[in-house]
């Protein structure tokens, strides 16, 4: 477990999932809007990633021992680059780092897998997380069309590393 102290003085600890959040992952991804196949999607992916600790894993974010959010990744070897699968925040906590330090647990995971980089998709209209991709450093790469939906194009971001990270 690691622990950071956000910009408000408030202790955030990042763990390594464990089955009793699966619950909690879902209820948050409803909260924030998400229509039930990608959180039945999300939750599959979540239940494969915990079971495969050589190329995925999943971190969650705790306030005061309260659930605060989650990212999961998986890394291929094929071509040394990771992808997150899924990235949340309470909506009450969001815009205090949470999202920030979630991330860089991912890219450490990655990094330390000896990764070029990392990508994430993000639907063109969800222009908060266009922001926050761009704010960690992320550039925008490509429009992948129909990706969510006959109507809905993804968005993917990529943050390539350099040798002396």
């Amino acid at each position: 477990m690691a622990s950071y102290i956000l910009n408000n003085n408030t202790e955030l600890q990042i763990a390594r999932y464990a089955s009793e959040y699966r619950q909690l992952i879902g209820a948050l991804l409803a909260h924030i809007g998400w229509e039930e196949r990608y959180i039945t999607g999300q939750l599959d992916a979540v239940d494969s990633f915990a079971n495969d600790s050589e190329h995925c894993r999943v971190f969650v974010a705790t306030l005061a021992g309260a659930f605060a959010g989650y990212v999961s990744v998986q890394f291929y070897s094929w071509n040394r680059l990771a992808q997150i699968h899924g990235l949340a925040v309470e909506p009450a906590l969001q815009r205090k780092g949470i999202a920030a330090g979630l991330v860089q647990h991912a890219e450490s995971f990655t990094y330390d897998k000896n990764g070029r980089g990392i990508y994430v998709d993000t639907p063109v209209t969800n222009t908060g997380a266009h922001n926050f991709y761009l704010s960690q450093g992320y550039i925008q790469d490509y429009i992948m069309t129909a990706y969510y939906a006959d109507d809905l194009d993804g968005l993917t971001y990529l943050k390539r590393f350099t040798a002396s990270r």
